[in-house]
Formats: structure tokens, C-alpha cells, sequence
């Protein structure tokens, strides 16, 4: 399923476009304070069948909406806020759910400071580690690289841009955190459940402890269109796991113009997980995508391939392929169609779907 984190929520600690510190800082001060803002809806069907488990069949009709909003107070300081609104609770094993189990949390709030090329991030937010599970194309394209997206943490963030190097313009970023088990946990019209350090987990351990280190990589003179990410995390265990993780990820995507207003874009991403998620197992993770964009049309070919080493010995090979196909009309509505072939954990499983988006964005500048 495809969960569509908007961008405040990792922008404002890594990646942060240096040409956006830019506008800002040339921003007259007569403009201030002022809200920049964006609001992404969905709608979307999937039909899991012909499983080889069938509690995996069953069809589900659900919602998605994202607000992200920046307030800008001064030139250099902002206050990010963030809500989510979807399913937070599993569906029932072989059975239906429509429009239900929805729930309303916060996602991101964190103050945020602009220096020049620099930014200072402090609060609810998610540290830089990887982008498959943000930029792979498709309904289902972010389905297996989700698994090691780092969201909802508390903590603080820096990154520092670097314009005009022989990498093209380079972003670092740090980041130290650790999961959020505040209030800030919950979620409001279906309860989730408040967060707890006995829930253990991977970076759930109420300190600092953790931290993500990122460099990424844009705009290269000689190679237009590429662009680059690699990243290193450490998040220790939690009550009742293994170890802690090391993690690295290593990322290109590719945007290549082609005749007769083709667009070709790509991205492909490798994660090597040790101790994956403070377990005893380790975990590689491939991702591919691929999107044809030709006016208002596009199409996308995604997958991921997953290898969990045990520490028993043995190994579990898991993975998926998705194609898919949409058409965006001039007033911002995007609908698509897709189909997609799962392999885990020994049990294939092929789902149909449809997306429908629309995004909203707006400012008071």
C-alpha cells in the first residue's frame, strides 16, 4: 500500500534545497511572518487474490490525507507541523475494510532554523536514511523499501549545503534522535496506541542514541539530470532485542528527456541492514523504478528484492514487481491503476488496485 509521506517531514532536516535557503533568505522582511503549506488527499482500492494464504484475500477501500505546513515566524525560523490522516490499524485477517479504521496522528513538529546553506532542525520529525521508500515510482513502488524509512522520531537534525562542487551540489546531513513515546504517539477517531519503551524496537530507547549521517547530490554539470544519495545509520535495541544496527544505503535516480516530450525517470537504491531493526537477522534491500512520462500520461515498472540472512543459519528470499498507469488532468487529479506480485515469507500473493490523488498547495506570500 502506498503511504505518501509529504515533504516537510524530511525536507526540513536533510536535502534541504539550497536554492529554497535561498529564496528565503532574500525574502523582504515585510512578508513576514507568512505559512507555506500542502495538502495531499487519496483515495485508494486494493484487491488482494489468489494468495497461497488465504487470510491474504480480501479487499480493502481506504483514505489518505497529508498536511504539511511551514510557518515562517522570521526570515531564518520556521515551525514545521505535520498530520497524517489513514488506517492505523491492521485489517482483520481475510476480511473487507472499507473507509475504516482511520486515524488522525501527528507526524512532524519541529522548529527549524536557516543560516545561509545551513539548517538547524529541532523536535518530531524524520531523519535522512535512504529515499526508495519516498521516490520509487508506482502504486505499490514503496512497498518493501518502506520497511526501513525513519519516521516519527524526536530529536535534532543539521544539514549544510555545499553548491557548485565537481559532485554537483552537495547536501551533508547528521541527525540524532531517538522514537517518539510522548502524547505525540497517539492519534485521535481510531486509537493506535501510545507509543512505550516496553514496546522495544529498534531506536525506541528514551535517549539520544541513535543517529543517521546522509550526503547527497544534485545538479552535476557533466552528468545533467543524476543525482545521488548515500547514508549510514545506528539505531541501538530496544527492551527485549538482539543488538543494535548498522545500516548503509547507497542511492542514484536518473531523469533523461527523450524526443517527442518523453520523459525517462529512474532510481535505484541498495540497503545492507546489520542486525536489521535491532534483530538477529540481516537484511539487503535492491530497489528499481522506472516511469515513462509522456504529457499527461505515465507509466511505472518497480521492484524490490529483500534477503534476510538469519543468524541460525538459512535465508528467506522476498520480494515484488508492480506495473502501473495513470493520467493526470489539467485540475491537479491523478488517477491510476496497477497491478502487483508479492513473494513473502513463501506465500505469493498478486493484488489489483486504483489511486486516486489530488494536492493542494498554497501560501499567504
Amino acid at each position: 500500500m502506498k503511504i505518501v509521506l509529504m515533504g516537510l517531514a524530511a525536507a526540513a532536516v536533510v536535502a534541504l534545497p539550497m536554492d529554497g535557503m535561498a529564496d528565503e533568505a532574500t525574502q523582504p522582511e515585510s512578508f513576514m511572518p507568512y505559512i507555506d503549506g500542502s495538502l495531499s488527499l487519496e483515495l485508494e482500492n486494493d484487491h488482494f487474490y489468489r494468495s497461497d494464504d488465504p487470510d491474504n484475500e480480501f479487499n480493502e477501500f481506504y483514505f489518505t490525507g497529508e498536511l504539511a505546513i511551514a510557518i515562517h515566524f522570521l526570515q531564518q525560523l520556521a515551525l514545521n507541523f505535520g498530520t497524517t490522516t489513514e488506517p492505523v490499524l491492521d485489517p482483520l485477517p481475510g476480511t473487507d475494510r472499507y473507509l475504516g479504521d482511520h486515524g488522525l496522528y501527528l507526524d512532524t513538529l519541529n522548529l527549524e532554523a536557516s543560516f545561509g546553506n545551513a539548517s538547524l532542525t529541532g523536535g518530531k520529525f524524520a531523519p535522512g536514511f535512504g529515499t526508495a521508500w519516498d521516490v520509487t515510482p508506482g502504486i505499490y513502488g514503496t512497498a518493501l523499501a518502506e520497511d526501513y524509512e525513519l519516521a516519527e522520531m524526536l530529536g535534532f537534525g543539521v544539514a549544510y549545503g555545499l553548491p557548485g562542487l565537481a559532485m554537483g551540489d552537495v547536501t551533508l546531513g547528521a541527525n540524532i534522535f531517538m522514537v517518539d513515546t510522548t502524547l505525540l504517539s497517539e492519534s485521535l477517531f481510531t486509537e493506535r496506541g501510545r507509543t512505550s519503551l516496553s514496546d522495544g524496537g529498534a531506536a525506541n530507547t528514551g535517549s539520544l542514541d541513535n543517529f543517521s549521517f546522509t550526503i547527497d547530490g544534485e545538479d552535476i554539470a557533466a552528468l545533467p539530470g543524476f543525482g545521488w544519495h548515500f547514508g549510514y545509520r545506528y539505531l541501538s535495541a530496544g527492551q527485549g532485542d538482539v543488538s543494535a544496527e548498522n545500516g548503509f544505503v547507497a542511492g542514484v535516480n536518473q531523469t533523461i528527456a527523450l524526443p517527442n516530450e518523453v520523459e525517462l525517470v529512474l532510481n535505484g537504491e541498495v540497503a545492507y541492514l546489520v542486525n536489521a531493526l535491532a534483530t538477529a537477522s540481516d537484511a539487503v534491500y535492491v530497489t528499481g523504478g522506472l516511469q515513462v512520462i509522456k504529457g499527461p500520461w505515465h507509466g511505472e515498472l518497480a521492484g524490490t528484492l529483500r534477503q534476510t540472512d538469519f543468524s541460525t543459519g538459512g535465508r528467506q528470499n522476498d520480494g515484488f514487481v508492480q506495473v502501473s498507469a495513470g493520467h493526470l488532468w489539467d485540475n491537479g487529479i491523478d488517477i491510476s491503476i496497477g497491478y502487483a506480485y508479492t513473494h513473502d515469507g513463501g506465500v505469493n500473493t498478486q493484488t489489483v488496485g486504483a489511486l486516486l490523488t489530488k494536492t493542494f498547495d498554497f501560501s499567504t506570500r
